[in-house]
């Protein structure tokens, strides 16, 4: 019988978790149980599209069944509206109401805008914490397997 995958859209600001990101994709298409109920989508991923980057990742956003927010120090890139993808990315997830996981990388700094996303997540779910890669999958596996 075959398992319809839950598509896990991956957010962060690519810049600093680029090696989290890909590992994470690795281990989630590579571990037996996550990789048969989860097919984990990455912005990095797809080829080049005619259409614009902010259109693309909200329509994966759309098409997803869960949203995972990993959030660190920097906010990321601002578009005209003075908001980052990844903020964006977390309010089409809250606006159409995927089931979401937000991850908080403990660091020492923190953009004041990013400081403000964690705030308006924590408000709406609840967040771990984590420091180091291995947390990170633990964190994820964890959550996975309770949805």
């Amino acid at each position: 019988m075959a398992i319809d995958k839950k598509k896990l859209f991956i957010s962060s600001v690519q810049s600093e978790f680029q090696e989290e990101r890909r590992t994470l994709v690795a281990y989630i298409r590579q571990d037996a149980m996550l990789s048969r109920y989860f097919e984990p989508y990455i912005f990095e991923e797809p080829p080049a599209q005619n259409t614009s980057a902010q259109c693309a990742y909200l329509d994966e956003v759309a098409s997803s069944d869960i949203y995972l927010g990993l959030y660190g120090e920097l906010y990321g890139y601002e578009d005209a509206e003075g908001i980052s993808p990844t903020e964006r990315e977390y309010d089409d997830a809250t606006q159409h109401n995927l089931y979401r996981i937000v991850l908080i990388k403990d660091v020492s700094e923190r953009h004041v805008k990013e400081k403000a996303l964690i705030s308006k997540a924590e408000q709406d779910v609840v967040r771990n914490m984590f420091s180091t890669y291995a947390e990170l999958q633990e964190r994820v596996y964890s959550a996975l397997v309770r949805y």
